[in-house]
């Protein structure tokens, strides 16, 4: 398994990030290996669907529970990775909260060459997606 842990501190409330990251519809947005989703099932706090993913088109399904407020629990059961992501948000003040990704995975479609590249996008890629989690909940509070 590969664990990946980045985290950032927003100056956002806990229910303006909890807004963004509970939309899960919207990934795409803010996660850049992210092509396309399509929901195969919602319901209540559980969603269930296909991805394409990465730069090659990769195929996958993945499991999403939302603990309100508290953290997004991702299964991905099929497709290149295989494992969990998990988003944790913590509040600091009446404005400011830590988002903490974790991701806990095993390259299960792809090959030992590329794993490292694949790993250092995934990094970048997470990097990313908290930069463009934290504008649009800085944006919203103006």
């Amino acid at each position: 398994m590969t664990s990946i842990d980045e985290a950032r501190d927003v100056d956002a409330s806990l229910d303006q990030i909890w807004e963004i990251v509970s939309d899960v519809d919207r990934d795409p947005e803010y996660w850049s290996g992210l092509s396309s989703i399509r929901n195969i099932r919602k319901d209540g706090n559980l969603t269930e669907r296909e991805v394409v993913v990465g730069f090659m088109g990769r195929k996958g399904t993945q499991r999403i529970i939302l603990n309100p407020k508290e953290s997004v629990q991702m299964t991905l059961v099929t497709g290149p990775l295989r494992g969990s992501r998990a988003i944790k948000l913590s509040k600091l003040g009446a404005r400011k909260t830590r988002i903490e990704v974790s991701w806990d995975i095993q390259f299960s479609e792809i090959p030992v060459f590329a794993q490292g590249f694949v790993r250092a996008r995934l990094e970048e890629g997470t990097r990313e997606a908290l930069e463009k989690i934290a504008e649009a909940a800085e944006a919203r509070k103006k």
